[in-house]
């Protein structure tokens, strides 16, 4: 009887081991939260060769504003970012036509990059140094 009840134990045993043995699952990484507040020096490759343009960015929360300025002039920039994600738009005057510009990027330290969708036209890469 008694050989009986320990084998019985050791088969509990054998069968709930590899349960307790299990890691415990991990929890997701969260994205890396950043602060983009700052000038931000960009390097634009458009389809008629590197545009150098100058960003001036004000995060609060998620919610991102600010400007875009190059040679072709200045405008105003809304989006976000979320974890080290950004995204924002820009509206341009193209030969009297508005166009909207969508830059999408990740954000790691004092560094951006990208690519950016001119109006549904096209997409090209973007990178960003933040200007110390």
């Amino acid at each position: 009887m008694k050989t009986m009840f320990a084998v019985v134990v050791a088969c509990v045993l054998a069968v709930a081991m590899p349960v307790y043995a299990q890691e415990a699952p991990k929890p997701e990484a969260k994205p890396e939260k950043v602060d983009v507040t700052g000038t931000w020096d960009m390097t634009v490759e458009s389809p008629q060769g590197a545009l150098e343009v100058t960003a001036v960015l004000k995060q609060d929360g998620e919610k991102l504003t600010g400007t875009q300025a190059s040679q072709m002039g200045e405008v105003a920039l809304e989006g976000s970012v979320v974890g080290n994600e950004i995204k924002y738009t820009i509206n341009i005057d193209a030969g009297g036509q508005q166009m909207t510009i969508v830059f999408a990027g990740k954000v790691e330290g004092d560094a951006m990059n990208g690519v950016f969708d001119f109006g549904g036209m096209g997409t090209a890469a973007w990178s960003a140094k933040r200007r110390k």
